[in-house]
């Protein structure tokens, strides 16, 4: 009878050697995936906040909705809010399990690792006053000239607690930018009036030097 050969110990820590090379190799590639995955995810659901917005606006005799910056005071919802019924063909009732469920799904970049924020911030020139912004009223959303180049969503900073991005400060009193442009390494996910989303750093979008702004809807282009 043949006697049976086993593995000696120097073999089974080259093979152990060599699964654990290939798993240093693919591991790295995995982990790519998944974060183009999210990135992807991410614009996508950034590009679902367009589609609101047209439903918003074509409800509303073309007004552009608001967000907590201003909707207090004209005593309409913020686009958290306003946008929630057309999500879940419900008004918004307050905070709850549904209420967490829609922001943490659709107003959540899957590359955000908070939980219960925005990661996405409205582009306050659409709500601000002439007496604000020092120009044309942009509350209508056949008046902006350049839909295609104007941003309407951006994502947040990590410290903000907020649903938009004060875009008017930012040149009024050289504030930053509360725009979070490395979640995509580089780069932030940005919405654009005419529903197109895209990657793209805070240096493409807004550069006081070169007196590039497209936040502004009267310097978008």
């Amino acid at each position: 009878m043949a006697a049976r050969r086993a593995f000696t110990l120097i073999e089974l820590l080259v093979v152990i050697s060599i699964i654990s090379l290939l798993l240093s190799l693919a591991l790295p590639a995995l982990g790519g995936a998944r974060a183009a995955s999210r990135a992807c995810a991410c614009l996508c659901r950034m590009r679902q906040l367009a589609l609101f917005t047209d439903l918003y606006a074509d409800a509303n005799k073309d007004l552009m909705p608001r967000s907590s910056h201003s909707a207090a005071g004209s005593r309409s919802a913020p686009w958290g809010y306003a946008f929630y019924e057309s999500i879940n063909d419900s008004a918004y009732d307050g905070p709850g399990p549904a209420w967490e469920s829609t922001l943490n799904t659709h107003y959540r970049c899957p590359l955000d690792a908070r939980r219960n924020r925005y990661s996405y911030g409205y582009n306050v020139y659409f709500e601000l006053s002439p007496e604000e912004t020092g120009g044309p009223l942009w509350r209508r959303r056949a008046s902006t000239p350049r839909p295609s180049a104007t941003v309407l969503f951006g994502e947040l900073e990590d410290a903000s607690v907020a649903d938009h991005a004060m875009a008017h400060f930012w040149t009024q009193y050289s504030a930053p930018p509360e725009i979070n442009d490395r979640r995509h390494r580089p780069g932030a996910g940005v919405l654009f009036l005419d529903a197109h989303a895209a990657t793209l750093t805070l240096g493409k979008l807004f550069d006081p030097k070169s007196n590039l702004n497209k936040w502004d809807p009267a310097t978008a282009q």
